[in-house]
């Protein structure tokens, strides 16, 4: 039996097996994709302390390389279910099964996508779902957001204080959001709003996004601009098995990161919180790693 299995490699998973394994507890750490998770997809970090700028790839190798000079055992697979039991957890892979004492959920979330032509092509490349992360790249600059509910609206407010223009593009002939809110972004003087426009298309050349091909009307419309930001939504990546509370589908956890199953953690994305960032994801793990730690030392 493992003292704990932390699933999910990116920075919140990492930093939880890092502190303990530094602790000298037996730790399995899994992964099925690549350590860093969802950071291999970010174009630029320039937001983490220490680092001026970085890509998301090589701060992702970074991650890795931490792994693997610190002996952290690390299982490439795809966790199939997890069962909660009174005296251990049991993670179920396809063709084997872990047993531990403690377990972390460093799952993180998918955003929800246009799944229109050039969505993939130019994610990292001009197509963004975090104004927080990418939205110093584009000072002066003519940007997009897209949505409808409070998330593009705040986001698009933020940009606004950052770029030369924002333009929303909203599906509907209103927004989900508060008045108050609605009300603060229609008074900005560089935020135009694209009522009823339906985007079609993302077109560009030579890896970089060039405009937005939109339907307004049934007809065709094209926006040239810098940068795109999505927000449509977000689905965290919930592993079954486990009967875990939760609040808008993401895993509630009290200030230890534990969840309402004792012995079972939750960090980084896939947690109920007001600020996903790299730097919030990895102090999420810190905290689980360390309580974890003091809980080990009393058995």
């Amino acid at each position: 039996m493992r003292d704990v299995v932390v699933i999910g490699a990116g920075i919140a998973g990492v930093t939880a097996a890092l502190y303990l394994k530094r602790a000298n507890k037996d730790v399995l750490l899994i992964e099925k994709g690549m350590v860093g998770g969802i950071i291999n997809k970010t174009s630029l970090i320039n937001n983490y302390p220490t680092i001026n700028s970085i890509t998301g790839p090589d701060f992702s190798n970074m991650l890795l390389d931490q792994v693997m000079h610190n002996n952290i055992d690390i299982r490439f697979a795809t966790v199939i279910s997890v069962e909660n039991k009174i005296d251990k957890k049991i993670v179920h892979l396809k063709n084997e099964t872990i047993e531990c004492k403690y377990l972390v959920l460093a799952t993180g979330k998918e955003v929800r996508k246009l799944a229109v032509d050039g969505e993939e092509e130019y994610y990292g490349h001009g197509i963004s779902y975090c104004a927080l992360c990418d939205g110093p790249l584009y000072k002066d600059k003519n940007v997009a957001v897209i949505g409808t509910g409070t998330s593009a609206l705040e986001e698009a407010l933020y940009l606004s204080n950052i770029c030369k223009t924002v333009t929303i593009l909203a599906k509907y002939d209103y927004f989900k959001a508060n008045e108050e809110l609605i009300h603060e972004v229609e008074s900005k003087d560089n935020i135009q709003v694209l009522y009823s426009s339906i985007v079609s298309k993302f077109v560009g050349k030579n890896k970089k996004i060039m405009s937005i091909e939109y339907i307004y009307k049934n007809k065709k419309n094209k926006l040239k601009i810098d940068g795109v930001f999505i927000y449509i939504g977000s689905t965290p990546n919930i592993i079954d098995g486990l009967n875990l509370e939760l609040d808008n589908n993401y895993i509630k956890v009290n200030e230890n990161m534990e969840t309402s199953i004792s012995g079972i953690y939750a960090v980084g994305d896939v947690i109920k919180k007001d600020v996903y960032q790299l730097v919030t994801a990895s102090n999420d793990g810190a905290i689980a790693a360390n309580n974890i730690i003091k809980e080990l030392r009393e058995l």
